[in-house]
């Protein structure tokens, strides 16, 4: 999942300063999964904003922001600019869909684990050429400091990361899954074609 996290309420009064009239878009997918930008955190922006003196003429906290299809009907005839807590994707589809300014209430993180809502972990950086498949299901570009993709650098000492020593080095987690699963490690290239992550980026399903 995408995480994201709640910019400071008086960080986002600044933004929206210069409108009257605004409206907040929360996502039930993302931002909502972790709490930081679903229906909850909207209503909570929502009184910030009122106390502040801002008229909030829609709260609203959709299940994907970042689908075009569901935001591209709405009507904001009445709003001077959008608050959207969705994740930078939603919050660009929702820029492209209105004539009016979207200010961003949230700060794009990472993709990520969620385990029980509480903590998020970093586990993707869409690189476009994944190599989980040989490295045990574990991904050394966005779990490694340092990227590594052909095992563990010379600093790691005792399984701990040199970059972070509190953290264990991740090849060792690579190589110990691939011992369970009956595995040997096979980079396929030992260069990675980073062509494939030049921005932006587009897929389009031929399906």
């Amino acid at each position: 999942m995408v995480v994201v996290e709640l910019k400071d309420l008086d960080e986002i009064l600044k933004l929206v300063s210069p409108y009257r009239r605004v409206s907040i878009f929360g996502c039930e997918i993302g931002s909502g999964r972790c709490r930081q930008g679903g229906l909850k955190e909207a209503l909570k922006v929502s009184s910030f904003l009122k106390e502040k003196g801002k008229e909030v003429v829609e709260v609203r906290s959709l299940g994907g922001t970042c689908i075009v299809e569901k935001v591209e009907n709405f009507n904001f005839k009445e709003t001077d600019a959008v608050v959207s807590l969705a994740c930078g994707a939603g919050t660009q589809v929702i820029a492209e869909t209105v004539d009016i300014p979207v200010i961003t209430g949230v700060n794009t993180l990472f993709i990520g684990s969620d385990r029980n809502r509480e903590t998020f972990e970093e586990y993707c950086i869409a690189c476009g050429e994944c190599i989980i498949s040989e490295t045990g299901g574990i991904c050394p570009v966005a779990r490694c400091p340092k990227s590594l993709i052909n095992g563990p650098c010379g600093g790691a000492v005792g399984g701990m990361c040199e970059v972070d020593s509190s953290m264990p080095c991740i090849w060792y987690s690579v190589y110990d899954r691939l011992r369970i699963t009956g595995k040997s490690i096979s980079i396929s290239s030992d260069f990675r074609d980073y062509g494939k992550s030049v921005y932006p980026r587009k897929f389009r399903n031929e399906l």
